[in-house]
């Protein structure tokens, strides 16, 4: 009996430690909590956020992003255009600077997904690749997961 609760313990405190979000490296790049919105009925597009951290001494650039389960992907920003939000493709690539960090988030920067090829479900995870100017190419894992209720407001994306 007891070596049955130690080893239901043990296995309690590896899915805590699994279910913390992953991190991973591109160079001097740090990626963390990559997620992505689920898609909802037919829509074929989704957005993906994460937070980009440069422990270097140099700015590195996120030139592109790539999935299998995407027919198109992109670095987006929403905008306020004369009090009309407005969302835009980032042009020449995402800087982050040198010691310091990027958040993707929703209502903000983000990584469009467009022309999904399946429904992104809760809890799935889906690759990404991400391509640095310094740091290379690094492929990541994002959870699918439930947007966050103070961003949820204001934060759709209408195309």
């Amino acid at each position: 009996m007891k070596i049955a609760l130690k080893a239901a313990a043990a296995g309690l405190m590896f899915v805590a430690f699994a279910a913390q979000a992953e991190e991973f490296k591109a160079g001097n790049i740090t990626i963390e909590h990559a997620w992505a919105r689920p898609s909802a009925g037919t829509t074929k597009m989704s957005a993906a956020y994460m937070t980009l951290k440069n422990a270097g001494k140099e700015a590195d650039t996120l030139k592109s992003a790539s999935s299998p389960v995407a027919g198109e992907v992109s670095i987006h920003e929403n905008i306020n255009d004369n009090g009309v939000m407005k969302m835009r493709q980032v042009q020449g690539g995402l800087a982050i600077p040198a010691g310091g960090e990027v958040n993707l988030k929703p209502g903000g920067l983000h990584i469009m997904l467009m022309g999904l090829k399946q429904n992104l479900e809760l809890g799935q995870t889906i690759p990404l690749k991400l391509s640095f100017a310094n740091g290379g190419d690094t492929e990541i894992q994002a959870k699918i997961e439930k947007m966050p209720d103070a961003a949820s407001s204001g934060a759709d994306h209408h195309h």
